[in-house]
């Protein structure tokens, strides 16, 4: 069975890790990025060392790109799994700094990025009676957020009502749709922030994610039976 993976922001941080897992696991990877093409020449390093089949797409998730989804390797799959992992690049900061232009970058990635993606593949998914939207969320969508983030944080939470959308809609006709919330990660995004807000988020955090593990646990629950794929979240 041909199985394909689409990973957005794919090369870099949790999504490298994500894409390396499912490549182990025998899937052909499309990775797509938006512009870091340094990172995208690492990603193929890697995929080329490690003998994995993918490829890095240099693709604006918030856009609308046809050719993309006309690929053979997701016309033709027999089994397609999209992983919403993209994020717009941030800084926290105080609420009154930030403009509406920091909001609506926010969800530009987050929510029509998951739109955009999850458009074309549903309708490839349906004619196969099979397929998982998978959104990656944060463990900031529990409780009250920290300080800082309420930008990323509100484009998250409509991720969420997004995912919940489509589960509504499309798990009962035989598609695997959840979302999976990380804790903090240390990533090329958070390794641009101040190294003393770093060490602040890390103090405070519930919960500290290691990439590599969090992306080993997307494929079981991508792959496993028992997972129920009706819009529920997982905490990594």
């Amino acid at each position: 069975m041909k199985s394909t993976v689409i990973i957005t922001g794919g090369t870099k941080g949790l999504g490298r890790e994500v894409s390396l897992a499912f490549g182990r696991a025998g899937s052909f990877v499309i990775a797509l990025y938006a512009g870091d093409q340094t990172a995208a020449r690492e990603w193929e390093a890697a995929f080329a060392e490690a003998r994995l089949a993918g490829v890095a797409v240099q693709q604006d998730v918030g856009s609308e790109n046809a050719t993309l989804w006309s690929r053979p390797e997701i016309a033709e799959a027999d089994d397609l799994t999209l992983v919403h992992n993209a994020c717009a690049p941030f800084s926290p900061q105080p609420m009154h700094l930030l403009t509406w232009q920091d909001f609506e970058k926010n969800h530009r990635v987050a929510v029509k990025g998951a739109w955009q993606c999850s458009q074309p593949l549903i309708r490839l998914m349906l004619r196969k009676k099979r397929g998982a939207i998978i959104t990656v969320l944060t463990s900031a969508v529990a409780g009250n957020p920290p300080k800082g983030f309420a930008a990323y944080v509100t484009a998250k939470h409509a991720l969420h009502g997004f995912t919940l959308a489509l589960a509504a809609e499309y798990a009962p006709r035989g598609l695997k749709i959840f979302s999976v919330s990380p804790g903090y990660m240390e990533t090329a995004l958070t390794g641009q922030w101040d190294e003393r807000l770093r060490q602040g988020i890390r103090d405070g955090a519930e919960r500290i994610t290691q990439p590599a593990v969090a992306a080993e646990r997307i494929v079981v629950l991508a792959r496993s039976a028992g997972t129920v794929g009706a819009g529920e979240n997982y905490p990594l």
